[in-house]
């Protein structure tokens, strides 16, 4: 909703109409007609006016005392808002946007309330505090209580203003933008899982000293023998053309960490509709419960497995606008926040995915057993992926059991692992994303 509250006639078509009348009894030398509309005219001048200057007296501040949260959790807001306005402030609402869709609203709640800045632009959802009776130099205060409804991020640089003037004919609006813009994270919901077949899989992996191992694919480098060098590693072809002996270092991974790639693209689903007239209808769907779920699903097993000390990664495929993210954990570190951050700020709207397999295979001996999680045990765009790993390190992880066709790669399914389904009554099942026509389509 748009909130208007002036009258039109403190508007400048307005004002500039009852100063016509006025003019034009004056010339008629109709005496009380003329006092009155010029009274209204100097009354109508002075709403326009107070709604106006009060707001550009206005001083706002905002802090977030509780950024982040999962779904279900509180988000907690300290408002502040000054007058330095020696007319008294008789209404005002402050008005903050969280986006284009309810990712939160405020305790006690039962609907989401829809803001429209400007007339045309299209509505999003808000959160409105009214205030009544500011004097000058008064500051009031207060505190804003948000429930997480679903995963996303709330970015606001400010709030929007609109007073009234005391004699309820006028109302200004303006913008007010934070020194510092305010971001909220909603994390995915976290449901109990089974994490036993991940453990399982690390358990079979061979570790050596510090639980790393060396990667014999991947040359790191080479340096002098040393006495007790096994023959193995020394370089023959460096001795047989240098005459020095030098052995070869190869690239250490790490076999117990887990790293989870969630295959965006495997949520797109594009269907075909012949119409009468020869025309196709091509629509692209994205499967917004179903990602929701997978989403879920990777946070509750990042948790579990952080949870026994072991390391976990996470890389996200790029798509649209958004570059890829790798949450990979270094020597000595694995702040768990840090995964949980790239899902929440995930907003796929069924866009090509790109995978960068040049960075990741930089990155690869840092992370373990990889688990590709698709929407359907099949392979799909990052297929290549798990070719590239290998069937010792590439690990399915699938939403939905069909053919189990993903060969000789060991699949999992969320059936398998969840011990109970997340809660997403407030994501719609899908959302049409796009719609093309074909003429004469075969």
């Amino acid at each position: 909703m748009t909130d208007n509250r002036s009258s039109w006639f403190v508007s400048v078509p307005g004002i500039g109409f009852l100063l016509v009348l006025a003019v034009t009894a004056i010339y008629f030398r109709s005496s009380v007609i003329a006092v009155f509309l010029a009274a209204m005219t100097f009354l109508c001048m002075s709403s326009r006016l107070w709604s106006g200057r009060v707001l550009k007296r206005l001083e706002v501040g905002a802090h977030a005392v509780v950024r982040s949260a999962h779904v279900g959790e509180s988000l907690r807001l300290d408002m502040r808002v000054r007058s330095r306005s020696l007319l008294p402030v008789i209404w005002m609402d402050v008005v903050l946007l969280t986006g284009a869709r309810p990712v939160v609203r405020p305790e006690g709640e039962e609907t989401d309330f829809y803001y429209t800045w400007k007339d045309g632009e299209k509505p999003q959802t808000a959160v409105r505090e009214r205030l009544v009776w500011l004097w000058w130099q008064q500051e009031v205060s207060w505190e804003e209580k948000w429930i997480a409804l679903r995963r996303g991020t709330v970015e606001t640089g400010g709030v929007f203003l609109q007073a009234g003037d005391g004699f309820g004919m006028s109302a200004a609006k303006r913008q007010v933008r934070f020194s510092t813009p305010i971001r909220l994270l909603i994390y995915p919901e976290i449901v109990p899982v089974r994490v036993q077949p991940f453990l399982r899989v690390i358990q079979e992996t061979t570790a050596g000293r510090r639980g790393q191992t060396e990667d014999i694919t991947i040359l790191k480098g080479s340096r002098e023998y040393r006495p007790g060098d096994p023959m193995k590693r020394i370089n023959w072809r460096l001795l047989a053309g240098s005459g020095k002996m030098e052995v070869n270092v190869y690239e250490t991974i790490t076999p117990g960490c887990v790293t989870f790639v969630p295959d965006l693209e495997s949520f797109r689903e594009i269907r075909v509709q012949k119409e009468s007239d020869g025309t196709r209808k091509i629509r692209t769907f994205l499967m917004e419960r179903e990602l929701e779920e997978m989403i879920s699903l990777i946070a509750s097993c990042l948790r579990a497995i952080q949870e026994r000390g072991l390391r976990t990664a996470l890389v996200i495929p790029g798509y649209g606008n958004h570059e890829a993210a790798f949450c990979v954990p270094g020597d000595g570190e694995n702040d768990p926040e840090t995964g949980m951050n790239a899902l929440a700020m995930i907003d796929y709207q069924a866009e090509i995915q790109t995978f960068p397999y040049e960075r990741f295979w930089r990155m690869s001996h840092r992370m373990g057993n990889v688990y590709i999680c698709t929407r359907k045990d099949v392979q799909t765009g990052l297929g290549s992926l798990a070719e590239g790993l290998g069937r010792s390190r590439a690990h399915f992880l699938a939403r939905e059991r069909t053919q189990a066709q993903t060969g000789e790669y060991d699949c999992l399914y969320a059936d398998d692992l969840m011990l109970d389904r997340p809660k997403l009554d407030s994501v719609p099942k899908e959302t049409l994303i796009e719609t093309k026509i074909e003429l004469g389509g075969k």
